[in-house]
């Protein structure tokens, strides 16, 4: 119908269509542009109908925006979710949170009762008639302080709170709580922090040490309203649970009394030590200190420095830096001593220098030194990582984080590649329901492919220790934990070598019962040339060129557990491994042409 010929010209005057076409590349300014001061502040709305508003957002605008990055989290499950859900975790004040609201409503409104304004008496009066007014007996009404009937109404409103779907009528879920716990831990200061950490000590961790998980499984079932589980779990778990035996409450009681104990050691003896020691420290050395009340000799000590400090911060006065140095001398001296056996200390691995061994009266007059070393620059004895004194305390002390303590100490890692370290799980969404499936009866080899990584020729580069960029690999262990692979490891995954008992994995690998051919067949459709693609007329797809993958384990068959389907596959096997264009025999003997048009030798 719309047909257009050659001859036809739509535009009379251009060729190519009218202006609006234009890109905004070629566009030429019609007039000089105006100098920055006077260009258009962009006030208006898209439409040019009203001004913008530069008010501060209103919290419901603002719930949508997602919090800023650099955050860090207080609790663990913050810490551990992936970037990607973090990006969707929203700003909202704390009280725009389900919980936050609960609490503001329920405890917060209640204890603000305290302040002056209405005298108590009014304020509990108006309290008690607006909630039951017959309930209480007169005769313990009267005895009642305000405070503590505060209290006991605080008390009561926490009972009532359940956690549970919000559409079913449960103030909030308990994911609210736990995101409102972040968010106030995070907003801490120092002293708050040491104060909850007190709390956690004196009352939680007495708790948690005695419970098994079942009890938490159990506890998690009973808070937190879920209508599936729930009669499963009473029936399952409940018997199984020791919460609130008298045993448990035993257990939990014997310890929150020794662990109070080491607090009321440090509250109400401490302060007397310090009186002592601070008078007339010649008098009453921390020894003396630790025979007069039967104490360990270095509790004293550190409870010595502690109370100092914790004098000067109050009187915000500058402690002395130098006494926790003074008080622990002979440890000092100690790590001194130890550097004449090759230990770690800072980053000078001494067996390398040229050792000297000190006599007492120059570790001495060393030690003095360095006391009264001015901190203008940091001593190696004043190493913030002094404890850290062998290989193995390193590792522990770093955990997997290879680029911090790479950049830190790079002298620490020799050619033979870092010591090798323990990877956490990846946390699934399915919990520890899903940690059999890690287990097998061998070490599984995973190694990164990608752009810059699984070149055969860069062999070198690629396992060099100090390279930031090597390919990394990572190996499952039988019993399902992870670690990094060792020098030797990663070596044998380039030449085969007879001692590797693991198997090999790259990422890369199709997947799938039926797609899971031979190890032959793999590497035959990972092809070796780009343009085996053409060769074989199949369309081009993202599959890496061919890389190496085999081990003398998995070179046929039985792979993974799965039995390849002989008989019912996508492709035959080939009698000739390489070179890649002979084919197997059905095939050809399949493709072989009827009829030639010329014939060579005509036959008979």
């Amino acid at each position: 119908m719309l047909r257009r010929t050659v001859a036809a010209r739509r535009y009379p005057f251009n060729k190519r269509g009218p202006r609006e076409r234009k890109s905004w590349k070629h566009h030429v300014l019609t007039e000089p542009p105006k100098p920055v001061a006077w260009r258009d502040p962009k006030v208006w709305t898209k439409d040019l109908s009203q001004m913008k508003s530069f008010d501060a957002p209103q919290w419901d605008l603002w719930l949508n925006r997602a919090r800023s990055h650099d955050m860090d989290e207080a609790l663990q499950p913050f810490m551990d979710m992936p970037q990607s859900l973090k990006d969707r975790r929203y700003d909202i004040p704390w009280w725009a949170n389900p919980f936050g609201a609960w609490y503001l409503q329920n405890v917060l409104s209640v204890e603000l009762m305290k302040l002056p304004g209405r005298t108590n008496a009014e304020k509990i009066a108006i309290y008690r008639g607006r909630k039951h007014p017959a309930t209480w007996d007169k005769a313990k009404e009267g005895l009642m302080d305000d405070e503590v009937l505060l209290k006991q109404i605080v008390k009561e409103r926490w009972r009532t709170l359940e956690f549970g779907d919000r559409d079913a009528g449960y103030p909030c879920t308990f994911s609210d709580y736990i995101q409102f716990l972040n968010e106030w831990f995070k907003s801490l200061d120092e002293e708050g922090m040491q104060r909850l950490r007190e709390h956690f000590d004196r009352k939680i961790r007495p708790l948690l040490a005695v419970m098994t998980h079942v009890d938490l499984m159990w506890l998690e079932a009973l808070t937190q309203n879920s209508v599936q589980n729930k009669e499963q779990v009473e029936r399952r778990i409940g018997f199984q649970t020791s919460l609130g035996t008298p045993e448990f409450f035993d257990m939990s009681k014997r310890l929150r009394y020794e662990i109070n104990e080491d607090y009321k050691v440090r509250d109400e003896l401490g302060p007397e030590l310090f009186a002592l020691w601070g008078k007339a420290p010649e008098r009453w050395p921390p020894e003396r200190l630790a025979k007069m009340y039967g104490l360990d000799f270095t509790l004293v000590r550190k409870i010595l420095v502690w109370h100092h400090f914790k004098a000067c911060y109050d009187a915000c006065v500058e402690p002395d830096w130098t006494l926790p140095k003074r008080l622990f001398a002979l440890e000092w001296i100690r790590d001194v001593r130890a550097r004449k056996q090759g230990l770690f200390y800072g980053k000078l691995r001494f067996a390398e220098q040229k050792i000297t061994f000190y006599s007492d009266k120059f570790l001495f007059r060393d030690l003095v030194n360095r006391r009264e070393a001015s901190y203008a620059n940091v001593w190696e004895m004043d190493d913030p990582y002094r404890f850290l004194q062998t290989e193995q305390d390193y590792e522990d002390y770093w955990g997997d984080n290879y680029d911090v303590y790479r950049r830190m100490f790079p002298e620490m890692i020799g050619k033979t590649g870092e010591p090798v370290q323990q990877y956490s799980q990846m946390p699934t969404w399915a919990g520890p329901h899903r940690d059999h499936a890690n287990k097998s009866e061998h070490n599984w080899m995973f190694a990164e492919i990608g752009v810059n990584v699984g070149h055969d020729p860069l062999k070198k580069l690629e396992l060099d220790p100090t390279n930031e960029k090597r390919r990394r690999f990572v190996i499952r262990q039988p019993d399902g934990s992870l670690r990094s692979a060792k020098m030797s490891e990663m070596r044998a995954w380039y030449w085969k070598e007879e001692w590797a008992d693991f198997r090999f994995w790259a990422p890369n690998m199709e997947w799938g019962v039926e797609n899971t051919p031979s190890m032959e067949q793999y590497q035959e459709h990972v092809p070796d040339t780009p343009d085996a693609d053409f060769r074989k007329q199949r369309r081009i797809q993202s599959r890496p060129v061919k890389w190496f993958y085999e081990s003398h384990y998995t070179r046929s068959g039985n792979f993974a557990g799965f039995q390849p389907l002989r008989f019912m596959q996508r492709g035959t096997q080939r009698e000739v491994r390489w070179p890649d264009v002979i084919n197997a025999a059905v095939q050809i003997e399949k493709s072989k042409p009827s009829s030639y048009v010329f014939k060579a030798i005509p036959e008979m």
